[in-house]
């Protein structure tokens, strides 16, 4: 392995059994595989994290307020009945998720 390993790191040709094997196209390869499963990893994360939001607000909102809650905060606009709904049910509930102190205490209980 030592030995692999030094020819590798100093770009030598590397040979195993009659085979000859460039040192830069294992690298390549490797790195190839690497970014890979890096990317499919990071999409992985990623879709598991609109999952859990998306369970999160459903929890929360009923499907009409998940979708006020979404335009308001990608900044669309809101019809005057919109507006008002918002004001009364979801703004509320979002003050209280916005509430440090509320955040804190939910941590606690979920530590059991």
């Amino acid at each position: 392995m030592k030995e692999l390993k030094h020819l590798l790191a100093h770009g030598n040709e590397v040979r195993l059994g009659n085979r000859r094997l460039d040192p830069f196209r294992l690298k390549q390869m490797f790195n190839n595989y690497f970014e890979k499963d890096a990317e499919k990893s990071r999409k992985l994360k990623q879709k598991h994290e609109e999952l859990s939001l998306e369970y999160g607000l459903s929890q929360l909102f009923s499907p009409k307020q998940k979708e006020l809650f979404q335009k308001k905060l990608k900044g669309e606009l809101l019809t005057k009945t919109e507006k008002e709904y918002f004001s009364r049910t979801v703004k509320k509930k979002v003050a209280a998720l916005a509430n440090p102190e509320l955040h804190r205490l939910a941590q606690k209980l979920m530590e059991y």
